[in-house]
């Protein structure tokens, strides 16, 4: 880490998901943006489809799975800074 700090090394782009969300303690890979966002919106749009549910979902969705890895990555930093 001490290398990242000093720019003797670049650091690697972070995915774009991880960038819009300011994730500061958690490291998504490419996979788990793509599972998160893309993922999340066709499976709600899925169901939205199917009118298992109004088409609210289709926003409130990806919007909720955001928020929820935003306080994980609060609360892993809570804990880092505690622990």
């Amino acid at each position: 880490m001490s290398e990242y700090r000093h720019g003797r090394v670049a650091r690697p782009r972070r995915p774009w998901y991880a960038r819009m969300l300011r994730l500061k303690h958690l490291y998504l890979s490419n996979v788990w943006c793509v599972l998160l966002f893309e993922g999340v919106l066709a499976l709600a749009v899925l169901m939205a489809l199917t009118e298992l549910v109004s088409w609210w979902v289709v926003l409130i969705l990806p919007l909720a799975v955001a928020a929820m890895v935003k306080l994980n990555d609060f609360i892993a930093g809570t804990l880092e800074r505690h622990g």
